[in-house]
């Protein structure tokens, strides 16, 4: 029987975990209870207790119920509850992972869940779903939300039926099939960032790759950059072809892109064939500020409104200077072979030649960082194009056909 792990704090919800394991029994899998409560003794058995969860931490369970230093006492039941299901996971006996709760559940549920493999299904049923900020808990790991609409504590007609539609949900988010990492036929996949100033070179490529790779776009927002690198840890990926790498520029000035520490480094690392480009690399992203807060910074710097929430607000030369040596830094550490192709006329469609934003000394200045810092044999090819033009996205298709056959090779 396929394993279902059930995450729960037992010191309060033993009735509505129970209910919650004969629902999954009915369906033929095997569910499995993790109990990270720490606010009194258990009502259920569990099959890792919180003592358990507690001991993989370096702690014990008696001290960690004290009143007193709640926030710690949480991060070490996380930090236990990872260790416990993350050998359960290496070791295959995990098929699903199911949270029932309010706001507690929810954050540490979360937590927990972020650390584990994409691959396995993961939801979260909570009265808290609703909570402001609760987006930014789910990081990359595939998380899906259910809120309960009512307090997930004493069952009753309406939480019975709450409770049966999440056990329902994530039996079938077991039964669907996730691929292999590296299929044994059909296509290699190819992860490629893209967003919406470089549509049609992002289109071009997927026409002109789509017959021999499947490429699997990320949106360059942040988070999904993070999901990406993410699944070229786990193996999911052939090769990458990263356009849009510009949160490592957002992340140095403060922008609204910003994705984590470790961007454009993992696939260096797994020493996958790359090619990189640098779309938005002279841009940051500003999403969510009043006309007024942005008043001073968009008096002395170009700058584009995308919408109501949206500006994007562009670097001088000596800013893109000093930011090719972050960029050299992260590719100097890659294993495989690697290309990095350059737009001379413009790295965003709103640059072309003749337009406000067309700013060839700040390539340039760019151009000359990255030389300077890049290893040797990492190839800076420059383009006389426009990055959204058919004749660069042409080199960009060239470039990763032959990064891929000195891997090969």
């Amino acid at each position: 029987m396929k394993k279902i792990i059930i995450i729960a704090t037992l010191d309060n919800r033993d009735q509505e975990v129970s209910y919650l394991k004969e629902l999954i029994l009915q369906r033929r899998y095997q569910p499995l209870i993790i109990d990270i409560g720490f606010r009194g003794e258990p009502r259920l058995a569990a099959d890792i207790t919180a003592a358990e969860v507690a001991k993989a931490a370096g702690a014990k369970i008696e001290e960690l119920r004290k009143p007193e230093g709640r926030k710690r006492t949480t991060e070490l039941m996380i930090e236990g509850a990872i260790a416990k299901l993350d050998a359960l996971c290496r070791a295959g006996d995990v098929s699903g992972i199911i949270a029932i709760g309010g706001m507690t559940t929810l954050v540490m549920a979360s937590s927990i869940m972020r650390e584990m493999p994409y691959q396995i299904p993961k939801l979260i049923v909570s009265s808290a779903a609703s909570s402001p900020g609760v987006n930014r808990l789910f990081g990359a790991a595939g998380i899906t939300l259910m809120h309960s609409l009512i307090d997930v504590r004493g069952l009753n007609s309406l939480l019975k039926t709450q409770l049966s539609r999440a056990a329902a949900a994530i039996c079938g988010m077991v039964e669907a099939e996730i691929p292999p990492p590296y299929p044994e036929k059909g296509k290699p996949r190819i992860a490629m960032t893209t967003y919406g100033y470089i549509d049609n070179c992002a289109r071009y490529i997927r026409e002109s790759l789509g017959e021999k790779y499947e490429i699997i776009g990320f949106h360059a927002t942040g988070m999904p950059e993070v999901a990406m690198e993410k699944l070229i840890e786990e193996g999911f990926f052939s090769g990458v072809i990263d356009l849009v790498p510009s949160s490592i520029t957002n992340e140095k000035f403060s922008g609204s892109r910003i994705s984590w520490s470790r961007r454009l480094e993992v696939a260096g690392e797994k020493g996958l064939p790359q090619v990189v480009v640098p779309a938005g690399v002279d841009t940051i992203s500003r999403t969510g500020f009043t006309s007024e807060e942005l008043a001073p910074e968009l008096k002395i710097r170009k700058h584009y409104v995308m919408d109501e929430q949206r500006v994007t607000v562009f670097l001088n030369g000596e800013e893109l200077r000093n930011i090719a040596s972050v960029y050299a830094e992260k590719l100097n550490k890659a294993k495989g072979p690697t290309k990095f192709l350059i737009p001379k006329q413009g790295w965003l469609s709103i640059e072309k030649e003749g337009g406000e934003f067309y700013y060839p000394q700040g390539i340039q200045s760019f151009v000359d960082g990255l030389t300077e810092k890049l290893r040797p044999d990492i190839e800076i090819r420059e383009v006389d194009a426009n990055i959204d033009e058919p004749a660069f996205a042409r080199e960009v298709v060239n470039a990763f056909e032959e990064v891929m056959r000195s891997r090969i090779i």
